[in-house]
């Protein structure tokens, strides 16, 4: 660790124009990051294979060990697996005018391709983190920060963040990235800390949201542990060294089942022509003379090697990683000999579907309160009155099991059977799969056929009665 990183704190918490009241808590924030930061880049490395293969020196020479240098991305898999089944769909409100603005504050910041770049982070290192500023046109401006820059400390009685802190900016310094600007967020400023002419100086940005300006989005958080856990847990890197063996193993193997070993026992000189060990095995005809004595070496060729069990032994590394990550091990390049059926694929997806609703539902929660700040800094209000003015915001989601058209028009179909309020409602488009531009569009078609009809209607029913005046004068 570079000598800057591990004195971040002391000089961060000494940085001129920072309140004594606050140094304490810019110590505790900085001292979190850098503790979480070293299993975190762990993390990171497994995610991006660049963890090499561990030999225990047993079965495979260091010669070898250090020349094969097979990766597994199952780690990578296991995050993509579950992200790819949590897409933000934006949101809804009662208010159509709210609704409209959180459309516009989406779409000016990229939210649904952002979220995906933060729900990517949030499953690698445990959790995620947004934070909501205000623009220079007074526009709410969200950014998100992966764990490896960002770090909070916990409030139970509010059970909610009491402070955060993220990396602003960054350089490369012996190897690995020192901060130069860190932005503290707490419950009524940001403290921009900026690293300039050798020493840390701080300055306040006073808001009114009554909360900090950051939320956490956890995965899989308990109550021992509000930020959550990792998808890449201490079971995963541990079978996926265990498979990062067993492919150096397997490479090892496929080179010796190469050319089969032949052994010629009782020559007195070697008899391969030119000392070229892979002569008597690529040769069209070889021929072993008689020595001086008469007497000619016995040939015995040893079994060839069977790449079975390897390949067995790596499978059974792929169902033990399903079982840890709820992910089929047809995922991880295990497949069966015959194909499955639509119902054992779907019975095979159900973990990992239950899994990615339960965290649509935790990030929602996350979501929904982003959009509360952001939409405080758009009306210069706070937090609280955002949250009680009765907008009833819900972050959308599309479908986590992604089942067929048919399968969700036929579910569709017998529900509205049983509930037919649920066809006039917008409702039943979203569990169609349908986006929100997408039925935003359909209602703006359907107002304007119908008005279309009644302007129509309206003609009609004037030609009628001229045609009946027409009628009685005459």
């Amino acid at each position: 660790m570079n000598d800057i990183n591990l004195n971040l704190a002391t000089g961060v918490s000494n940085a001129s124009g920072l309140l004594p009241e606050d140094r304490d808590l810019v110590k505790e924030l900085v001292d979190v990051w850098r503790k979480k930061r070293r299993r975190n880049l762990l993390r990171e490395d497994y995610y991006l294979c660049h963890v090499r293969v561990k030999d225990l020196g047993i079965s495979m020479p260091d010669s070898l060990a250090k020349k094969i240098d097979p990766r597994v991305d199952w780690p990578r898999k296991a995050v993509h697996a579950l992200a790819d089944r949590s897409v933000l769909d934006g949101f809804t409100a009662s208010d159509e005018v709210v609704q409209a603005e959180l459309m516009e504050i989406c779409a000016a910041n990229g939210l649904n391709e952002l979220y995906r770049k933060n729900l990517i982070g949030a499953l690698k290192h445990c959790c995620g983190f947004w934070t909501v500023t205000s623009g220079d046109d007074a526009r709410p401006v969200i950014s998100a920060y992966p764990a490896t820059a960002a770090s909070a400390v916990w409030d139970d009685s509010s059970k909610t963040i009491r402070a955060g802190l993220v990396m602003v900016e960054s350089k490369a310094r012996g190897g690995e990235r020192v901060p130069m600007a860190i932005d503290v967020y707490t419950a009524d400023a940001i403290i921009s800390l900026r690293f300039r002419g050798g020493a840390w100086r701080a300055e306040y940005l006073e808001h009114s949201m009554g909360r900090p300006l950051m939320e956490h989005m956890p995965y899989g958080p308990t109550l021992e542990r509000p930020f959550g856990t990792s998808r890449i847990t201490r079971s995963v890197m541990s079978i996926t060294d265990d498979a990062i063996r067993q492919r150096a193993r397997m490479e090892v193997a496929a080179e010796s089942s190469t050319l089969p070993q032949i052994w010629l026992l009782g020559t007195y000189k070697r008899v391969t022509d030119g000392g070229n060990k892979f002569d008597a095995s690529m040769g069209a005809v070889n021929e072993i003379t008689k020595d001086a004595d008469g007497d000619r070496p016995t040939v015995w060729q040893s079994a060839q090697l069977q790449m079975a069990p390897l390949t067995e032994y790596l499978r059974q590394l792929a169902c033990q990683m399903s079982a840890v990550t709820n992910v089929p091990v047809s995922f991880f390049g295990v497949s069966n000999d015959n194909p499955s059926s639509s119902d054992a694929i779907a019975a095979s997806l159900e973990p990992l579907v239950i899994d990615a609703r339960n965290m649509n539902r935790d990030n929602g929660s996350a979501l929904r309160n982003v959009a509360y700040m952001a939409l405080a800094v758009l009306h210069g209000t706070d937090f609280a009155t955002e949250r009680d003015a009765g907008y009833n915001v819900t972050a959308n989601f599309l479908p986590a099991a992604y089942p067929s058209v048919v399968s969700q028009s036929d579910a569709l179909l017998k529900q509205v059977q049983s509930i037919p309020k649920i066809a006039n409602s917008d409702v039943s488009l979203e569990m169609l799969g349908y986006t929100a531009d997408q039925i935003k569009r359909i209602n703006s078609d359907s107002r304007r056929a119908q008005g279309r009809a009644v302007v129509e209607q309206l003609i009609a029913g004037g030609t009628e009665d001229s045609n009946a005046a027409v009628q009685e004068g005459a």
